[in-house]
């Protein structure tokens, strides 16, 4: 009778083993995998029929990433990978319990450990405390005019700050460095054009009904009128909606400022909600869903918006133009910046002040002549 193999099959000396059908890398120690953003000692390299040789090279790269004795390179690939694991263990002190956020923190993660890999592959030749103003500079550059430079010059910073308060180096090279303003994005969604695209959604290219239609519909207008960021929108669940009003803490300054807000009941939000309670065949956790009682996914709604605008000959128009809609229009209906900013659980006003926009082209009340001629003597 033959003894049923019970150890894992390996690769010779490189301690990649055969799970389920995929290769997994093992360390000791837990260690960092900055392309998924966890810290484990089992790492997923790839599916068996890749092939070894992308398993070797994928577990390599995540070896090099935390490998702190390479004489190859200098030390701050070695730091970078110290930090990461020290902000990731931070950020699994706040993971959400929610399905759905959970999702979003997970991504978080991730891109916080490509973000950090990229770095790490950038300045591998670096120790931390040679890296001047100039070289940061030239990193970000590449970036040059985009938003994703000043996410990597943050992302930066934060690590100097914490190799400064470490003792690895006395100053934040980062504070030197000045970048290009992305350009303002101006566009403003007209009544007009609010209405064709709210209208497109009801019907497709084939002048049939969507099935999706009208709950797209009522978070577009929940969009508008709750003025909020629309992943709090999408993720809302009926436990925030009070006789009073609705209740947000937004996500994305949670860890930051902890704004909070509360957004009165109206008639035309107790109207849309009604809308959605008609709509929702299954009772669900969330505000908006799906026939099956599921949550929208970010592309899944975001899909069914570009298609209605598609269908409503509408260019240059993001989900994300709802909210300074909201804003602008409120603006002009006589609130104020201080209001807004409450409302929009802003921090400051300067940030409310950016989701203005000018809808209309500002006359000019200056009329001028040409220049009369000096006359002879």
């Amino acid at each position: 009778m033959n003894r049923r193999r019970i150890s894992q099959v390996s690769l010779s000396t490189t301690r990649i083993y055969q799970k389920y059908k995929r290769f997994y890398f093992f360390s000791a120690q837990e260690i960092v995998n900055p392309k998924t953003g966890k810290i484990a000692k089992w790492h997923n390299l790839c599916h068996i029929e890749e092939g070894e040789e992308l398993a070797r090279q994928i577990a390599k790269e995540i070896k090099q990433f935390n490998d702190t004795a390479n004489d190859k390179r200098g030390n701050m690939p070695g730091y970078l990978a110290e930090y990461l694991k020290i902000a990731l263990k931070k950020r699994g002190a706040s993971k959400p319990e929610d399905i759905m956020r959970l999702k979003l923190w997970e991504q978080g993660n991730k891109e916080l450990g490509r973000m950090i890999g990229k770095i790490s592959d950038a300045f591998s030749a670096f120790d931390v405390n040679q890296v001047l103003p100039q070289d940061v500079a030239k990193f970000v550059d590449q970036w040059i005019g985009r938003r994703t430079a000043q996410v990597y010059l943050s992302c930066l910073s934060v690590f100097f700050r914490w190799c400064a308060r470490r003792g690895l180096r006395a100053d934040n090279p980062c504070t030197l460095v000045d970048l290009e303003k992305p350009q303002t994005r101006d566009r403003y969604i007209t009544d007009e054009e609010y209405h064709r695209i709210r209208d497109a959604l009801l019907i497709g290219e084939d002048g049939r009904p969507t099935p999706s239609g009208p709950m797209i519909q009522c978070y577009v207008d929940l969009c508008y009128l709750l003025y909020q960021r629309t992943t709090e929108v999408r993720l809302l669940q009926w436990e925030q909606i009070k006789p009073e009003g609705i209740y947000f803490k937004p996500t994305k300054t949670e860890r930051s400022s902890a704004a909070k807000v509360l957004v009165p009941m109206t008639d035309a939000l107790k109207e849309i909600l009604e809308r959605v309670r008609k709509l929702n065949m299954m009772k669900g956790t969330y505000v908006i869903q799906t026939r099956n009682g599921h949550p929208y996914t970010t592309s899944g709604i975001g899909s069914a918006w570009e298609r209605a605008c598609k269908r409503a000959g509408m260019e240059n128009t993001t989900l994300k133009d709802l909210r300074p809609k909201a804003i602008t229009d409120g603006n002009h209906s006589g609130y104020s910046i201080e209001q807004l900013m409450v409302g929009a659980a802003h921090t400051d006003t300067e940030m409310t002040k950016n989701y203005i926009k000018r809808y209309e082209t500002p006359v000019s009340e200056v009329r001028l002549d040409l220049p009369k001629p000096k006359l002879k003597m």
